[in-house]
Order: structure tokens, then C-alpha cells, then sequence
């Protein structure tokens, strides 16, 4: 009698990756250290930290070095000061002019291949943005370690009807911050073309940490 057997089941890569980090390094109101930042992430099983610092991108080598030394995935994004709010911008490797206004932020991230996230939508109760500028994001926020149920709720419910799935990331600027919300990815993330790749196919889901 021949035997047949029976194919191995296909595991899937699962990683969960911070999407909103800031350092002191480059973010005034962050009182984290890279290292700090990095080691405690781990602790709290992370498997991986972008750096969206205001305003300025990491220089991938320097992101690597980080990576080596701590042990997890390490890798430049950054947080971008609009008209419209705040934009988490991942596939840029660098933001110069300093840009403002979110057509031509747009603009770069579509000349270059990148995709930006209204951060934490429901923060700013004073701050609306218009359904027709909505247009401009390739998706949203919808979990922020540092914003309330209430506000995670609303700021989901933004992304439900975008292109992409919400995405979730601590937003951490002290110690105690760290870990509290990232984003699962079904997808081994190992550089910055594996995170575009990963965000792109939609197979992603925010994820509440409790510690």
C-alpha cells in the first residue's frame, strides 16, 4: 500500500510593529532615548519600532545600527505637521523642503512611492478635515496607544471607508507609553520595501496592548 502524507500547514508570518514611535533624539516633546525606547518595546514583545519623529526622518543606516544593537526591527518613518493635522508618512527617506500643506505632501509621497495616515483623527476636537481632503490619505490612524476609548473608537470608524486598513502605534514620548498599541501584520518585516509591501496588501489590523 502507498502512503500519501499529508502537506505541512503554511504558518504565517505574524509580527507586531509599533507604527508611531518619537525619541528625544529628534522629537522636542519626547523624553525617550532611542535605547530606552527600543529595549522596553522588546520586553513588551514588539517585534518592531518605526520612528516617526515631528518633522524628520531617521536616516536608514542609523535606524539599522539601532536594530542590531537592541535585537528587534528598526525602521525610519516620520510625523509630518500639516494644515490638516498631523500625517504618519511611511517609504520617505528624507523630508526636505519641510513641507506644511498636505496637497504637496501628497504630491512627495506619490512621487515617491510613500503612504501617509491621518494620525489620531479624533484628538483635536476643534480640528476637522474637510470629506474631500480625506481623499489625500491612503488611510488612517485608528488606534493611538495615548488617545481614549472614545477617541479610538471615532478615529477607527474614519478608517473603515479608506483604501487601507487603520493602522494602530503607541504615539509613545515617555517610558510608560511604549507598547501600548501597534499594528499586526501577517508578514515577515524586515525593511522598509517588506513594510510597504505588507501595508499595501491590506492584511494588517491594529491591536490594543495591555500590560
Amino acid at each position: 500500500m502507498r502512503l500519501t502524507h499529508a502537506p505541512a500547514p503554511v504558518t504565517l508570518a505574524y509580527m507586531l510593529i509599533d507604527m508611531h514611535t518619537h525619541t528625544s533624539v529628534y522629537s522636542t516633546d519626547s523624553n525617550l532615548l532611542p535605547h530606552e525606547a527600543l529595549a522596553r518595546a522588546a520586553e513588551r514583545g514588539i517585534d518592531g519600532v518605526i520612528l516617526t519623529e515631528h518633522d524628520v526622518v531617521w536616516a536608514a543606516e542609523r535606524a539599522a545600527r539601532l536594530a542590531e544593537q537592541v535585537g528587534i526591527v528598526v525602521l525610519p518613518g516620520v510625523e509630518v505637521t500639516t494644515e490638516l493635522g498631523h500625517v504618519l508618512v511611511y517609504g520617505l527617506a528624507s523630508l526636505v523642503p519641510r513641507i506644511t500643506d498636505a496637497k504637496r505632501l501628497r504630491a512627495l509621497c506619490d512621487e515617491h512611492n510613500a503612504l501617509m495616515y491621518l494620525a489620531h483623527p479624533a484628538r483635536d476636537p476643534g480640528l476637522r478635515v474637510p470629506r474631500a481632503a480625506m481623499e489625500l490619505f491612503d488611510g488612517v490612524e485608528g488606534l493611538n496607544g495615548c488617545d481614549g476609548p472614545l477617541q479610538n473608537q471615532s478615529a477607527s470608524s474614519r478608517g473603515r471607508n479608506r483604501p487601507l486598513p487603520p493602522i494602530g502605534g503607541s504615539d509613545s514620548h515617555a517610558l510608560h507609553e511604549v507598547g501600548t498599541a501597534a499594528t499586526e501584520f501577517e508578514a515577515d518585516i524586515r525593511s522598509v520595501d517588506d513594510l510597504m509591501k505588507a501595508l499595501r496588501s491590506g492584511d494588517y489590523r491594529p491591536s490594543a496592548l495591555s500590560y
